[in-house]
């Protein structure tokens, strides 16, 4: 892996960052941090271009809080940079300019594949690449996860294993890899020679409101994504279970306040935002070993609160939970990095944009 040389920024650039119009998920925040960052920053010409473009109010309101600049055109010229996230509709989207810097902003691995797999293939040949994987579910369910939880990412990433996909024009045109989990960036460092770290960090309503001190609950709140493992998990303990789904930021916050732990199962495509939302509100976290919660860098828990789904384990993650409500004050020391960790991530995000870009 060769070290990527720095972006210039002169008076002359303008950086373009395409988002998906009128939404609000951690992914478009992210990218509306960065053109904040840039914009304060370095000085630079930052506009956000929003697809599909005639969207008529473009800016979701949760975003306007960063006061970025939208334009629904990009221009193509060599002193201008385009920043892209890696759903494949913006990779192809971004084939149509030939002089521009382009940058992928690696805000996840296993969304990509599944992305890139409704792009490369009609419903009908979807479903007949499906079929090995509706068999393995099906046995998963029947055997109550014996074996552990095969994912449908999981599925996709074997799949693709055998494809050169890094060496296709919709991903070999970028200039520059940014990698937004220590996950993605462990996955891609053999295949890209121009690659960076770049993470996120929280939002200011989430750091100002981890302070507030509430009286907490003996109950749990776990992400939606988890439904299949977290029922089983379910049947053999009588405390209550708040799914996070379908809430707003500020609902989402009043449950993290209240309970005392947060499970999440799901695949971790990225460098999650629930599970240090969770711990900076002071829940024990607890997640299974996919995607970025497999490493100790963007999940830096003890191993004791990271398990594989299968149905071995539920006991254990009960008797787990158990402990943490009975020993609540001793096990949530045990976050304490990560909460630190959490807390830096501000400063550490404007310590690698200087480490991509450079004002001239």
């Amino acid at each position: 892996m060769s070290k990527a040389k720095k972006l210039i920024i002169n008076n002359k650039t303008k950086i373009f960052i395409l988002a998906p119009a009128n939404t609000f998920t951690g992914g478009p925040e992210c990218l509306h941090q960065l053109a904040f960052h840039l914009k304060k920053v370095f000085k630079a010409k930052t506009y956000m271009v929003y697809l599909p473009t005639e969207v008529e109010k473009p800016v979701h309101k949760n975003f306007l809080k960063y006061k970025t600049n939208y334009s629904k055109f990009v221009e193509d010229n060599n002193n201008n940079i385009l920043i892209l996230p890696e759903q494949f509709c913006y990779l192809k989207y971004a084939l149509r300019y030939k002089k521009i810097n382009k940058v992928i902003w690696w805000l996840s691995v296993d969304n990509f594949f599944s992305f890139k797999f409704r792009e490369d293939n009609s419903k009908f040949l979807r479903s007949l690449i499906k079929i090995p994987y509706n068999f393995i579910s099906l046995f998963n369910r029947i055997t109550k996860f014996y074996f552990g939880i095969l994912t449908y990412h999981d599925y996709l990433k074997y799949i693709y294993n055998f494809t050169k996909y890094h060496k296709q024009k919709e991903v070999d045109q970028a200039h520059l890899h940014l990698m937004q989990s220590q996950y993605a960036f462990d996955y891609f460092k053999d295949k890209f020679k121009n690659i960076k770290k770049l993470y996120d960090y929280q939002s200011d309503m989430v750091l100002k409101k981890c302070k507030e001190k509430v009286k907490k609950k003996n109950e749990i709140c776990y992400s939606h994504k988890s439904n299949k493992f977290i029922n089983e998990i379910k049947k053999v303990l009588k405390f209550k279970f708040i799914a996070l789904k379908n809430m707003s930021a500020n609902q989402v916050i009043n449950i993290f306040k209240k309970t005392k732990i947060y499970l999440d199962f799901g695949y971790h495509p990225g460098k999650d935002k629930m599970p240090r939302e969770a711990v900076l509100f002071n829940n024990c976290v607890i997640t299974n070993l996919k995607g970025s919660a497999k490493n100790i860098h963007d999940i830096p828990i003890p191993k004791k609160f990271k398990f594989n789904e299968n149905n071995e384990n539920i006991k254990k993650i009960s008797k787990l939970i158990e402990l943490i409500f009975k020993n609540y004050k001793k096990e949530i020391k045990l976050y304490k990095r990560y909460q630190k960790k959490t807390l830096l991530e501000r400063q550490n995000f404007k310590k690698q944009l200087s480490e991509i870009f450079i004002k001239s």
